[in-house]
């Protein structure tokens, strides 16, 4: 049935649209299946280091690069056991990037303060960890920090 122009959609009409209006914004808020979420929260940017092999150094960082979106700060934890960070254990080719504290938690996480001042997509950083068992420091990792 056609509605005439000016007049009021048909109640059923009006409950279709409704329904339509329900799951297109039920979409949105909705998660994507497979989508992770940022790795940023409460004043932390999250980074989990996997070292697969100390020379030739075969590691990796999750997320890379890491998205930076606003000031805070970088928290790398080492998540493969007989692995720490050295005392320069992450270091940033960059600006307003502030070791705070550096290496903590018995060498398994490094915390670095960004100012995000550096506003580059790819910002290259260093990965130094020494292997616990024989205390070989292991070859430097190079990832990338997005301060987009």
């Amino acid at each position: 049935m056609k509605s005439k122009p000016g007049s009021r959609p048909s109640r059923s009409g009006q409950i279709l649209f409704a329904g339509l209006c329900s799951l297109m914004v039920g979409a949105c808020a909705s998660p994507v299946v497979g989508a992770q979420a940022g790795p940023c929260n409460k004043g932390v940017c999250k980074a989990e280091v996997t070292v697969q092999s100390c020379k030739p150094a075969q590691m990796l960082v999750d997320p890379e690069p890491i998205p930076v979106p606003a000031p805070n700060n970088i928290e790398w934890t080492i998540l493969t056991p007989g692995y720490v960070f050295t005392t320069d254990g992450i270091v940033i080719d960059g600006k307003g990037f502030t070791p705070r504290p550096g290496v903590t938690g018995s060498g398994k996480k490094f915390i670095v303060h960004d100012d995000h001042t550096d506003r580059r997509k790819k910002i290259k950083y260093v990965v130094r960890v020494t292997r616990q068992s024989d205390g070989v420091a292991c070859d430097p990792y190079d990832p990338f920090i997005n301060n987009d």
